[in-house]
Parts: C-alpha cells; sequence; structure tokens
C-alpha cells in the first residue's frame, strides 16, 4: 500500500510541475519588478535578472528529471524510456516558449529555447554518464536502487495479497 503511494506520487510530481511551470509562466510579470529599482542597488537587480535567466537551466533539468523518476517506477531505464523522457521534456520546453507568445507581457525566444534545451541536457548528460557509463557511480546506484526498491516491494505485496 505505501508503496504504491510513493509509486502514484513519483509518477503525479512531473505533471504536477508542469502544471506549475505553465501556471508560474501564465502569471509572471518580468515589468513588475521594474519598480524595484527605486529601492534595491542596480547590482542586485542585475544579479536577481541574471539569476532568473539561469532559471530556465534548472527548471527543465529539473523537469527531465522527475520525468526519468517517474518511468523508473515502470522498471530499470534503458536508451528508449530515456529518449521519451528526453523528447517529453524537450517537447514541453517548446509547447511552454510556445504558450508564452500568448501571455500579456511575455514572448517566446530562440534563447530561452535554448537556454530549455541547455538545461535537460545537461541532466541528461549526467544521467547517461552515470547511470549507464559510469554503473556504480552513487547516482546510478541510487536511481538502480529506487527502481528495485519499487518493483520487487510490489511483487512482494502482490504475493501476499
Amino acid at each position: 500500500m505505501v508503496i504504491s503511494m510513493i509509486r502514484a506520487c513519483l509518477r503525479i510530481i512531473p505533471i504536477t510541475y508542469m502544471i506549475f511551470i505553465w501556471i508560474q509562466s501564465s502569471h509572471f510579470n518580468p515589468e513588475s519588478i521594474f519598480y524595484l529599482s527605486d529601492y534595491i542597488h542596480y547590482n542586485i537587480i542585475l544579479l536577481l535578472g541574471i539569476s532568473l535567466e539561469f532559471a530556465h537551466l534548472f527548471e527543465f533539468g529539473l523537469l527531465y528529471f522527475l520525468i526519468l523518476v517517474a518511468f523508473l517506477t515502470h522498471g530499470n531505464l534503458d536508451r528508449k524510456k530515456e529518449f521519451l523522457c528526453l523528447a517529453i521534456a524537450i517537447i514541453y520546453g517548446i509547447i511552454d516558449e510556445i504558450h508564452q507568445m500568448y501571455v500579456p507581457f511575455r514572448s517566446a525566444s530562440v534563447i530561452d529555447l535554448f537556454k530549455n534545451f541547455s538545461g535537460v541536457f545537461v541532466v541528461w548528460f549526467f544521467i547517461r554518464k552515470y547511470y549507464f557509463a559510469k554503473g556504480n557511480s552513487k547516482i546510478g546506484l541510487l536511481l538502480r536502487k529506487v527502481t528495485h526498491y519499487l518493483s520487487s516491494t510490489e511483487n512482494k505485496i502482490d504475493v501476499k495479497l
């Protein structure tokens, strides 16, 4: 029962996160922070702007990772699942940029799309490196344990019931 709930949560988290991204990109008005310049030093505002630009990398890298973990609840990671996770994250990045074309105060940008893709590819690179190439790495072992625990516990619960 508990394992089923954990598995369900791990599968729902990426969808919830995608909804969060959609809502955030629908309601954030970059112009709303313009008035901060009257109260905060220019260098701090510049630092905040740079942080928001790097947020694309983090935001979509995290999305890829959450999708990947959701797929691990269905069994070991293989190249097909890895590619499907990558495709879902990239397509969602494209959809988010198209969506922003129709949101007041927002715009679609090839640069933002590149940052979205970069975040996905950075996490994809590390997962590929530490899951497939270096199978005994801590990250690879942790991801395999998640899969094994969820799969083997599911079988044990089914047998007991």
